[in-house]
């Protein structure tokens, strides 16, 4: 549906979410997925993590959609994330990538997530906790080879596969590996894969266990990485910094907000907190509904810009937490109400993390909740 601004909206049209609200589009999603399928083929699993909401998209819809069309796992980092997706009636294969604490092994059991452990004693207490319940422990064991956040000595790996595997209390139903910069480190990336390829070698894993090395920038450059499964976030959400796919994926995301206020102000005259921006000539500005309390980075002060009516303005002064100024001088016809793009197709996710001198990830993790999502699913 188009988006109307308060100029050609009339008086029994009520617009929901009026300050601002990020519209996710499932088919650039099912696009994504089907590009994915594409360069690893019908028989590697497909993983969507779908942890920190989804990536600001929405942990339940996303997870729902992606599950139905394309995904075979859904992989999060919190046994709560994993329980909201089993609450909404999802019932696919769903791993809980990060550590978890001994308290949760009674959730992670009982809602049948897959957890990762790294010890010993951790696999112990799993296996208490599932002959208690009488429920398998869905176990996938981690090896450190190099990211040193999370995971086994290579050297422990064939003892804990056989502590598992030994136990009529827990399930190996997968060995994993996480790579610190497979984007544009290759040297490195490719000592991490033989480490793991030489650590797994010699050990006899049950038939059906799952073998994933691969995040997203891995699937794409490295066949090898690839196993039986893969873990793809950012490049499902059409999110490819480093152009991976050579424009092949489509922004999910799109964010917008409206112009709450317009005003002239003259040179000389500063705009926002602590004047840092000062005007050089006589000045049309527009504030908009939105600010860091929305999740749009006070590091994006006086760098970025937005898109209104098909032209880029400037953002000046510094972002505030509920509010945000532009330049709208060369502009023409702004008024109140006015739909502006904060990011998505014109502005792009990769380019903000630039300026503000981060991560995609963190631009879009960041959305806050009053940041309502608006869904778009195909016809």
């Amino acid at each position: 549906m188009p988006y109307l601004s308060q100029k050609t909206c009339q008086n029994n049209c009520v617009e929901p979410y009026p300050r601002t609200w990020a519209e996710i589009n499932f088919p650039a999603m099912a696009h994504n997925l089907t590009v994915i399928r594409q360069r690893i083929g019908p028989n590697v699993k497909l993983g969507l993590v779908c942890k920190a909401d989804a990536y600001g998209h929405g942990l339940v819809p996303a997870g729902r959609f992606a599950a139905r069309n394309g995904a075979d796992w859904l992989c999060v980092a919190s046994v709560q994330e994993g329980v909201a997706l089993r609450d909404s009636g999802i019932d696919c294969p769903i791993m809980v990538m990060s550590p978890t604490l001994p308290i949760e092994a009674g959730q992670a059991i009982f809602y049948g997530l897959n957890v990762f452990v790294e010890s010993l004693e951790a696999i112990k207490h799993y296996q208490e906790v599932s002959e208690s319940q009488n429920r398998p422990a869905l176990l996938h064991l981690k090896v450190d080879t190099g990211l040193h956040r999370f995971g086994c000595n290579p050297k422990d790996t064939m003892n804990l596969v056989n502590a598992i595997i030994s136990s009529p209390h827990s399930e190996l139903k997968g060995i994993s590996q996480h790579f610190l910069n497979s984007s544009s480190n290759p040297e490195r990336t490719t000592t991490q894969l033989e480490t793991f390829n030489q650590t797994i070698k010699d050990i006899q894993l049950p038939e059906q266990t799952l073998i994933h090395t691969a995040n997203s920038a891995a699937t794409a450059l490295y066949p090898d990485s690839r196993k039986s499964l893969v873990r793809v976030g950012m490049h499902a959400y059409g999110i490819d910094p480093d152009n991976l796919y050579q424009n092949q994926l489509i922004p999910v995301m799109r964010w917008f907000t409206r112009i709450t206020s317009i005003r002239t102000i003259e040179k000389g005259e500063t705009v926002s907190y602590n004047a840092t921006w000062i005007a050089e000539k006589t000045t049309r500005i527009a504030t908009l509904g939105v600010g860091y309390g929305d999740g749009y980075p006070r590091a994006l002060s006086n760098k970025s810009q937005v898109q209104l009516h098909g032209l880029n303005a400037n953002v000046i002064g510094l972002v505030c937490m509920d509010q945000m100024m532009i330049d709208v001088t060369d502009i023409p016809d702004v008024q109140l109400g006015d739909t502006v793009e904060l990011l998505g197709e014109n502005i792009r996710v990769p380019t903000l993390a630039k300026l503000a001198e981060t991560n995609s990830h963190e631009i879009v993790t960041r959305l806050m909740t009053r940041v309502n999502r608006r869904y778009i699913y195909p016809a």
